[in-house]
């Protein structure tokens, strides 16, 4: 292990633009790349990445000055007697991106050489050599080959093909896992002499057609007039919950939700819990609608893919809250747009499915105790519900038996299907939520994380509990409630989120940080996760001065104008994981409509 790894190190600040395809332009604020995944172009194409253009060097530089994030990137690139400006605009619901270089000052090095670098792979991996990237020049710019992808680019000069092979380092890799170098690749450069007033123009595209009209693009004024047209909607206290409603869009792709950026793609369970923030509280019910049927349609005896995949055979079904986070979701779509609402009748089809399914018994051992009506999910080994970090085939959290929030969300499922007229639902639900009252409150006085398949409580002060109070709040003893929120409040509360476990327990890691083992011990054994306060917040009024200030100072860290996937959870509190989290923005969104600070118009 590094030094730098066993300490607890403020994360480099990232900027991130994202194409509302699932692709982004992203690097850190002082213009380099530590992450295999960090890239200028990220194309996404059916619900997979590809890493193209990795980097944009210029000859000369010695200072640089990060200027704005939103709505493109701008850079002040400093050399000896002159400053550049450089402004990078990412195309929305395109895999295309600008870069505008202008003179601010002096003028630039005579000529002034601008470079292009190339990844060309498939953003989790590392490219080892350039021998499967063919080039082929075109006025002004060219385009790379590869079996997988292509890229085109286009300048406002010649451009001169001359190659260069550089070998690139990702400190943030090398923490991580080791694998940190990879061979990046450039196919020749631009000259050109900008003088003040001046600008250079370089657009790279996945596709050619990008290219021919690339003079009459406007990126940025698209993306303004996209933003501008959403937030008609809305009634904002002020601007930073309109800037909390503009993320929102950053994780359409495709039909689907990207769960986070860098390296998520479309997940069931995180899509299914980012729903009701993204989507159905902004009014965004046609494309709800439409995931809504998709993910029906992918049910498969009765489990909703953990993992969404356009090719069958690549889905991953091996989760047990998935398929009640779908019904979870469509309880909220009835929430938001009423019991009438003509598209629930489309869905009784799919409800009833996963009711079955999960009575009569599914895949892992998922199945419902007809003792108690509660769910089990029987096999070992397998990290079957959120938590579900596994280190070289372990469960870092084995959580087999009946799982608190499980049972929750069991039964909300029930309480729906029983309003859809499935049979015997309204008699399960009944004596499902006679069994949590029986057998999860503890006499310490919060909820037991699970019942083993042995039949004993497990005592971990965990916040899983917490969905089941906030989905069953008006059927617990309210007295009960209260004890597990004073304990909640007191050993998991934090200013970003709850602690995954109580500090004082054995296993407790208070810093995310290290190698993947390291990580993975810590995911879910003490990381402090947002997401969970939509939950939090349906049992505790949240103070509006008091959220704004937490979070707008967290849009100043990490990743800029993001929110986290987790936090550390020890202070200073320091924002970890993916830089921009979908479930993390939904939530914060919920409790803002929730709580009238966002209102539709």
């Amino acid at each position: 292990m590094t030094t730098e790894s066993r300490k607890n190190i403020k994360p480099a600040e990232e900027w991130l633009l994202t194409n509302e395809l699932g692709g982004y332009s992203s690097q850190t604020s002082d213009r380099k790349n530590s992450r295999r995944f960090h890239s200028l172009l990220m194309e996404s194409r059916n619900l997979t990445r590809y890493n193209l253009l990795n980097s944009v060097k210029i000859a000369g530089l010695t200072k640089v000055v990060l200027l704005q994030v939103s709505p493109s990137v701008k850079y002040a690139l400093s050399g000896k007697n002159f400053t550049l400006i450089e402004e990078i605009s990412l195309s929305p619901r395109k895999n295309a991106v600008e870069f505008c270089y202008r003179a601010e000052y002096g003028k630039c090095p005579d000529p002034l050489e601008i470079r292009p670098f190339f990844s060309m792979r498939l953003s989790h991996y590392l490219r080892a050599n350039a021998d499967d990237i063919s080039f082929r020049a075109h006025a002004g710019g060219g385009s790379l080959k590869t079996p997988e992808t292509v890229c085109f680019f286009k300048g406002d000069s010649a451009f001169i093909s001359k190659k260069k092979i550089k070998n690139a380092y990702y400190s943030e890799d090398k923490i991580r896992d080791g694998s940190c170098r990879e061979m990046l690749f450039s196919p020749g450069f631009w000259k050109t002499d900008i003088k003040k007033g001046g600008e250079f123009r370089i657009v790279f595209s996945s596709g050619a057609a990008a290219l021919s009209r690339y003079q009459k693009m406007d990126f940025t004024g698209q993306r303004l007039r996209r933003g501008k047209e959403f937030l008609k909607n809305f009634k904002c206290k002020n601007s930073f919950f309109e800037k909390l409603l503009l993320k929102s869009l950053d994780f359409d792709a495709h039909g689907e939700i990207v769960a986070g950026f860098h390296w998520f793609e479309a997940w069931g369970r995180d899509t299914m819990i980012s729903m009701p923030g993204l989507l159905l509280c902004t009014g965004r019910k046609e494309t709800a609608k439409k995931i809504f049927r998709s993910a029906g349609a992918s049910l498969r005896n009765g489990l909703l893919p953990n993992i969404f995949s356009t090719q069958a055979n690549k889905a991953s079904y091996n989760a047990v809250d998935a398929s009640l986070w779908f019904i979870w979701a469509l309880s909220e779509y009835r929430r938001n747009f009423g019991a009438r609402d003509s598209f629930l009748k489309e869905m009784k089809k799919p409800v009833s499915e996963i009711i079955k399914n999960y009575r009569m018994g599914t895949d892992f051992g998922i199945k419902m105790d007809p003792s108690d009506a509660l769910i089990t999910a029987e096999q070992k080994g397998k990290a079957l519900t959120w938590m579900d970090a596994v280190f070289q085939g372990r469960p870092i959290t084995p959580r087999a038996g009946k799982p608190v929030e499980i049972q929750g969300l069991w039964y909300n499922a029930l309480k729906f299907a029983a309003a859809m007229g499935v049979p015997d639902s309204g008699i399960l639900a009944a004596r499902a939520a006679e069994s949590i009252k029986e057998k999860y409150f503890l006499k310490e006085g919060y909820m037991a994380d699970l019942i083993d398949l042995g039949g004993q409580a497990d005592k971990s002060l965990r916040p899983n509990q917490i969905i089941t109070l906030a989905i069953m709040k008006d059927v617990l003893p309210s007295d009960a409630v209260s004890k597990a929120m004073k304990i909640i409040d007191e050993k998991l509360l934090t200013p970003f989120g709850l602690r995954t476990l109580d500090r004082k327990a054995r296993e407790y890691k208070g810093i995310y940080r290290g190698n993947l083992e390291k990580r993975d011990s810590a995911y879910h054994q003490g990381t402090v996760w947002p997401w969970l306060l939509q939950f939090y917040y349906a049992l505790r009024k949240p103070s509006r001065a008091g959220f704004e200030k937490i979070w707008t100072g967290h849009f100043k860290k990490a990743g800029i104008d993001c929110v986290s996937e987790i936090f550390d959870a020890d202070e200073p509190y320091y924002g970890r994981g993916c830089i921009h989290q979908a479930w993390s923005v939904a939530a914060l969104l919920y409790v803002s409509f929730a709580n009238g600070w966002i209102k539709s118009e």
